[in-house]
């Protein structure tokens, strides 16, 4: 019989308070059949026997109590696991000004006046007598004791370096298996110096010269914001849980509400990203607009052919997998053709399918185009549409005067995906989503709590964010939104995005300048460029010649059937001087190649 049985009856819980205080007091009890019998003690063994059942161990009680207690850290534990792991963070952010954004090649002017280059090969390099060891000289008393001696983990000139001595990080497999799961626990030192191998595994998207897909960015507060997040650790999705933990949610989500124009109705969610937050608009849709399942395989969703992948991939997490999907083309500035639109649209209704959503986007991917907001609202509307808009990339650019124009419209569509860890510099796994009539959303996603809380207060009033995603137990993903702006306020954001539109700008005129290239004006942070009437893999040289030092790291793409070397400066930590030695690589790069000379060059 299992002794938690017991447990749940109100006498068994009185007995065992008993018998877990130090003094042991035997007590008789009259219990319902079957439990009638009495506690019997057993001095050697500390054993308690209810019949011939049950038995209770009070040392192993004991021991487990001991061992459990280990995941009670003091105060000096924490400031110690810490300041330790400060460092290793401290000495990851001094590479990204002295090292590459990739974490595979040492650019060769970096390491000029060095005496010799560290080929790949394993992580430990001995600087001196305070190499960072986990040898027997090791003085430790616990998994989180500070190491002292002459083996001591150093932060000074001993430390290993990130400069022309950094161990780089080979491709075998043997060198890149994580600290194993153990029975027993090891040293914060040690669990920190296996961590901080990923700084040699990863692109660091955090580099300057990290200017390909869309770059992820974080500040310090921001990682001050999940540090709190984690050691406070609410429940952050109901009201009754902890309603300041949900008002720091809304009070974001309306204040990205109010930058698109949306009334205060609106409502939304922080979610882990945009393929999220478009999923959780696209429910909403769905719910809205095709309520009965037996309609999904004649629903249509209208894309055009630089919408985000991650649009079309939530249909099949949506059970929608045999709706049909449109591709609409693109106009010569990289826009949705709405003429198009509206003709695949009426040759569906003639065909008795049920046009029910239109993506439309504010800064593609590709190119950083923007898709005409006010005329697919007008085709929607027409058509009794649901109008999504894709801003997770360009969307905070509405913060910048220059760019306000670019999201006209915005404020009509039904719903508004965007990502805080691109425009607002969060962490990976922080997308938001908007929509404008904040009761369907509510409706599409309202919790029916089980009996296990029915004694939870609830006022009818309060929108609790599980009510508004399908997401339970989540991350409180406010923090690292809210702690940022909180400290460097608005602006400092709206001059960060400001100087990434001026210096694609400055890119394009600057390459816009020179000989054999074609450069395509941007929109918003996005430069395309590329070497014209030329093949395919004489363009994929120009790529390998610019990237081959590592400094930089851009990558293709093929827009239209053109393939392009693509460019987006979107980290905080790029500046003009960055964009300077890229356009001199380029320019470089293009010397090298040798091609014939021109009279002109092409702009695009």
């Amino acid at each position: 019989m299992d002794v938690t049985n017991f447990s749940s009856q109100p006498h068994w819980r009185h007995c065992y308070r008993n018998i877990c205080t130090d003094n042991f007091v035997e007590r008789k009890h009259s219990f319902p059949s079957p439990f009638t019998t009495s506690f019997k003690t057993h001095s050697r063994t500390k054993k308690i026997t209810m019949s011939s059942e049950v038995v209770f161990n009070l040392e192993y009680l004991t021991r487990l109590e001991e061992s459990a207690r280990t995941l009670e850290s003091t105060p000096q534990q924490r400031s110690e696991m810490m300041f330790k792991a400060q460092r290793e963070v401290d000495a990851y952010l001094e590479q990204l000004s002295l090292d590459h954004p990739t974490g595979w090649v040492i650019p060769p002017k970096e390491t000029q006046g060095q005496d010799k280059l560290v080929q790949p090969g394993q992580y430990q390099v001995q600087s001196g007598p305070n190499q960072v060891q986990s040898g027997p000289d090791r003085v430790q008393s616990g998994p989180y004791q500070a190491q002292s001696g002459p083996d001591q983990a150093q932060s000074g000139p001993d430390r290993v370096q990130s400069g022309p001595d950094q161990v780089q990080s080979g491709r075998g497999p043997h060198e890149t298996e994580p600290l194993p799961i153990q029975e027993n626990g090891v040293s914060i030192d040690e669990v920190l110096r296996d961590f901080s191998r990923i700084g040699n595994e990863m692109e660091r998207e955090g580099h300057p010269g990290h200017m390909a897909y869309v770059p992820g960015n974080s500040t310090a507060p921001a990682a001050i914001g999940d540090f709190l997040a984690a050691s406070f650790n609410p429940y952050s999705l109901n009201v009754a849980s902890c309603r300041r933990a949900v008002k720091m949610q809304q009070m974001i989500v309306q204040w990205v509400g109010r930058l698109f124009g949306y009334p205060s109705a609106c409502a939304g969610n922080l979610t882990s990203g945009g393929t999220v937050a478009t999923m959780v608009a696209m429910t909403t849709a769905r719910d809205h607009k095709v309520p009965r399942s037996k309609d999904y395989s004649r629903s249509v969703l209208y894309l055009s052919e630089l919408t985000h992948d991650g649009v079309a991939k939530c249909l099949s997490t949506l059970g929608m997998r045999e709706a049909v999907v449109r591709k609409v083309p693109v106009d010569d500035k990289y826009r949705m053709d709405v003429n198009i639109l509206r003709k695949f649209i009426e040759n569906d209704v003639q065909n008795n399918l049920l046009p029910f959503l239109v993506v439309a986007t504010t800064g593609t991917t590709d190119v950083g185009s923007v898709d005409p907001v006010p005329a697919i609202r007008a085709v929607a509307t027409q058509y009794n549409m649901w109008l999504h808009v894709d801003a997770c990339y360009g969307g905070f650019f509405v913060l910048c005067n220059s760019a306000k124009h670019l999201f006209e419209g915005v404020e009509t569509a039904d719903s508004i995906a965007v990502d805080p860890h691109k425009g607002l510099y969060a962490p990976f796994g922080t997308g938001l989503v908007l929509v404008r009539n904040g009761t369907l959303l509510r409706n599409s996603n309202t919790r029916q709590h089980g009996n296990y809380m029915q004694d939870q207060l609830t006022n009818p009033e309060d929108w609790n964010p599980e009510d508004l995603t399908f997401e339970q137990s989540a991350h409180f993903r406010a923090p690292r939104v809210l702690l940022p702006l909180q400290l460097y306020g608005v602006a400092t954001f709206r001059d960060a995005l400001q100087e990434k539109l001026e210096l694609a700008k400055y890119l394009y005129l600057r390459l816009k300048g020179q000989a054999h290239i074609q450069v395509v004006e941007p929109v918003l942070s996005t430069v395309l460029f590329r070497i014209p009437g030329v093949s395919d893999n004489t363009n994929r040289a120009l790529l390998r010649e610019i990237t081959t030092d590592g400094r930089f790291f851009i990558t293709t793409t093929t827009v239209k059937g053109v393939l392009y070397l693509r460019v987006i400066i979107f980290c905080y930590r790029t500046h003009r001087q960055d964009v300077d030695v890229f356009i001199n690589k380029v320019k470089d790069a293009v010397v090298k190649m040798e091609l014939p000379e021109v009279e002109f060059c092409h702009a695009g």
